[in-house]
């Protein structure tokens, strides 16, 4: 059955389940798989992230770990398929091309630099000094995404009369954006690396919260008001988000 759980709770009965959280080592898929046990599943679930390949199964918090091993086992090739549809991450280093702003920008790295700095001619210059290339280049672009993003975010917003409270950046897995009824702003930092329009278009989607907190016919007037190619936009995102997600910052 299953072998190197986390802890102690390998060699105990199958109904000693006291742990939110196990894992073990899967030879076939060569990768650890993450059992998660809470007391509101009430049922058997499984998901592979398309992005990292992570394979977690979501379990009821008692349930016999015969159960889970046999859930596993029936859903093996299922989990192989998905696997193979995941995308390749792209390390992020010297030499590889990423975008910004929908241009793509080669990394290189020159004596004669001595900060990270954009170049004319379509590179990331990075110092030689640099060990850690991709968490510097991270840091980089989130700087430059609030230069450029903040004063957007400002100046939509007076166009629709709303204050903004909080304005913050993250990493999110699976949103571009969020907007608070209290007038928060949450942008995802990588919406740099995507087309000026459609970083405009997700901007405008959120601060058409601060009017409309739903996703009904009024809210989509206003955006289109102030974004009149937003499908277009839209569209763009739903097709490439993944490729977006495939770069990887820090290992």
């Amino acid at each position: 059955m299953f072998v190197n759980f986390i802890s102690d709770i390998a060699n105990r009965p199958n109904n000693f389940i006291s742990y939110f959280m196990m894992t073990f080592y899967s030879n076939e898929f060569k990768k650890p798989i993450v059992i998660s046990r809470k007391n509101n599943i009430r049922r058997l679930s499984l998901k592979v992230c398309r992005i990292t390949g992570k394979i977690t199964i979501n379990a009821p918090k008692f349930l016999a770990e015969s159960e889970i091993y046999k859930f596993y086992s029936l859903n093996r090739s299922w989990i192989h398929n998905q696997i193979n549809q995941c995308l390749v991450p792209k390390i992020v280093k010297e030499g590889l091309f990423i975008p910004v702003e929908g241009n793509l920008y080669e990394i290189v790295v020159k004596k004669s630099c001595s900060k990270i700095k954009f170049l004319g001619n379509n590179q990331i210059c990075i110092p030689k000094n640099i060990s850690n290339i991709g968490k510097e280049i991270q840091t980089f672009l989130i700087e430059y995404c609030k230069s450029v993003m903040i004063p957007i975010i400002s100046k939509k917003s007076n166009l629709i009369r709303q204050k903004i409270k909080k304005i913050s950046f993250k990493d999110t897995k699976s949103r571009w954006g969020s907007c608070s009824s209290t007038g928060s702003i949450m942008l995802n930092w990588r919406l740099i690396m995507v087309p000026p329009s459609v970083y405009n278009y997700v901007i405008i989607h959120e601060l058409a919260h601060l009017v409309h907190m739903n996703h009904g016919p009024l809210f989509w007037k206003l955006v289109q008001e102030l974004s009149p190619n937003y499908s277009k936009d839209k569209e763009w995102l739903k097709k490439n988000s993944q490729e977006i997600r495939r770069y990887i910052f820090k290992t």
